[in-house]
């Protein structure tokens, strides 16, 4: 049963209001996630790598983090981390995400039909230890953000167990944070160990691991589905918990701020520059293997200080970033359903002159924007507002809010 929160809770509640910055990361994520995804209909592919830019989901991972971080170095952990305080915390995320979640995965699979194993999809097993399936595909990074709103703060018990609840709030949860980025790097240099040794096909062979294993023995060594695989991505949510931890800890100065986005910029663009000369080509080495995801998370990660506290534009652009970065979530559920179907619906009809591709492809944002906006008002708001009624968060980690 969920227990509400005290009266004393909710007449300490106060109203916040979103951060412009934040939610401009998040629109541009989103955007250039359907640019990467939408190249068949691209008028322009030709003149730009538009796949590249599906590293926006590492900025939505470390968006997450940041968020869910201070939402549990303010609320969960404070006074001290409890079983109560945790169920809380997987109630309000659960309510968040689960209901749009939920009804994609039935939009995705009337259109799709019945496909194997589609019941771990509902558990968000579908890419734990293996490869991600062709259903649904870009399941893929929401699973990674489950499993770690699920394990981070069990692991934060887990240490205020061994270390005393009594412990400094900070030392449990950093404890938590860098137990996370050692062990997703961890699980990289194994995977890069394993490919270099050739052991993918034998332990397949030998039944040990799962037969769809099998696309990372050489010379695939298929980098993309590595990196869509959840025991190898779970640090790049926590690289956003370590910034909130750092800000929560001291105040970085505009300047700071100013001079750590520039550099995150650099960083994703040398990333871009990797990935080009590698990956594209099919090229794999520890740098590409360990350290390119890191790259681009640290990169993105940068930006936060600065996009906390980046000044507000004018009222007209302000709503427009808003309104995108608020339909976000259900623009990238539906976005790859709707593009599928639009491709499939252009090129049969190529022989017939009917619309510009350049109006096709807008078309099918535009869409895409009107499905996710409906979505929103009718299925994530009801849910935000429940929360609302059943508990008082200090910062809500979806709605980017300050301070």
């Amino acid at each position: 049963m969920i227990e509400n929160v005290s009266e004393l809770q909710r007449e300490t509640f106060v109203k916040v209001e979103r951060i412009f910055g934040l939610d401009l990361m998040r629109s541009c994520s989103i955007i250039m996630v359907f640019l990467a995804h939408s190249t068949p209909l691209n008028p322009v592919d030709k003149l730009f790598p538009f796949g590249w830019l599906g590293v926006g989901v590492e900025a939505f991972f470390v968006l997450s983090g940041f968020l869910i971080g201070r939402i549990i170095l303010r609320t969960v952990l404070t006074p001290g981390i409890t079983w109560k305080a945790v169920r809380i915390f997987w109630v309000n995320r659960w309510l968040r995400t689960l209901p749009a979640y939920f009804f994609a995965f039935l939009v995705c699979y009337q259109f799709s039909g019945a496909m194997h194993n589609s019941i771990y999809y509902l558990f968000f097993a579908q890419n734990i230890i293996t490869p991600m399936p062709g259903f649904f595909p870009h399941s893929w990074s929401l699973a990674v953000e489950e499993w770690f709103y699920l394990l981070f703060p069990l692991l934060l018990l887990a240490i205020a167990a061994v270390i005393g609840r009594a412990q400094n709030r900070y030392r449990i949860y950093l404890a938590g944070v860098i137990i996370f980025l050692v062990c997703g790097l961890g699980f990289k240099v194994l995977y890069h160990w394993m490919y270099q040794q050739n052991l993918f096909a034998y332990l397949v062979d030998q039944k040990v691991l799962f037969p769809s294993w099998n696309i990372f023995a050489p010379p695939i060594g298929d980098w993309d589905s590595m990196r869509k695989i959840v025991m190898f991505r779970l640090d790049a949510i926590a690289c956003g918990c370590l910034v909130a931890y750092l800000m929560e800890k001291r105040k970085i100065s505009s300047r700071a701020s100013m001079w750590l986005l520039i550099t995150g910029f650099i960083g994703v663009l040398i990333g871009f520059q990797v990935v080009k000369h590698t990956v594209a080509g099919g090229k794999a080495n520890i740098f590409v293997d360990v350290l390119l995801l890191p790259l681009f998370c640290c990169g993105f990660a940068m930006m936060l200080p600065y996009a906390s506290s980046c000044p507000r534009p004018g009222k007209l652009i302000t709503r427009l970033i808003t309104q995108i970065s608020q339909t976000s979530y259900s623009f990238y559920l539906m976005h790859i359903l709707i593009i599928e179907q639009v491709t499939e619906w252009y090129h049969s009809n190529l022989a017939t002159p009917f619309a510009p591709k350049w109006l096709v492809f807008l078309g099918t944002y535009l869409f895409t924007y009107l499905v996710a906006y409906l979505m929103f008002r009718l299925i994530e708001l009801p849910f935000m507002n429940l929360r609302k009624r059943l508990f008082v968060p200090a910062i809500d980690a979806d709605k980017s809010y300050s301070k």
